[in-house]
């Protein structure tokens, strides 16, 4: 039995262990000529929707524009300075980035998503939870996650 992987899902929240997430789907892609979604959820309701009403005057009227403005600009640069050889989109969401990961995964019938994950402490984890515990618990695929300083691409 052969495993083939035509669409591979990487989620980004474009912090360092997102990017060692992707240098995995850039170098899977190509190892199995799949296609790249590079995926970018905006928490929403935005942060700013938790402040008090008083609040509101120093906040920008196009927060969320101004935030899809530089998911797409921070997805293109990816795309560009990661992704040669592959054949690579992105995309961003809006929503609960968990839900909206999963969500894309079903949609366009992912064979398999890759996310970086923090390492946090167990007390924070306990108190957090994990973005990438929930896609694991809750994904339509295979799942592979990503923890930075444990292995390094080595080139001979």
């Amino acid at each position: 039995m052969s495993i083939q992987l035509k669409k591979i899902l990487v989620a980004t929240d474009f912090s360092e262990h997102a990017q060692l997430a992707l240098r995995y789907g850039v170098e899977m892609s190509k190892q199995f000529s799949a296609e790249l979604l590079i995926c970018h959820v905006i928490p929403y309701p935005d942060l700013i929707s938790q402040l008090p009403p008083t609040a509101e005057a120093y906040i920008p009227s196009n927060i969320h524009e101004m935030h899809v403005r530089t998911a797409e600009e921070q997805g293109q640069k990816l795309i560009d300075e990661h992704c040669q050889g592959v054949k690579a989109s992105f995309q961003f969401r809006s929503g609960s980035p968990f839900v909206e990961i999963v969500r894309l995964a079903k949609d366009d019938d992912i064979d398999l998503l890759i996310i970086g994950t923090h390492g946090r402490g167990a007390v924070a984890h306990m108190l957090l939870g994990s973005v990438a515990e929930r896609v694991v618990r809750k994904a339509p695929c295979p799942v592979l996650t990503i923890r930075s300083g444990q292995h390094d691409f080595v080139h001979p």
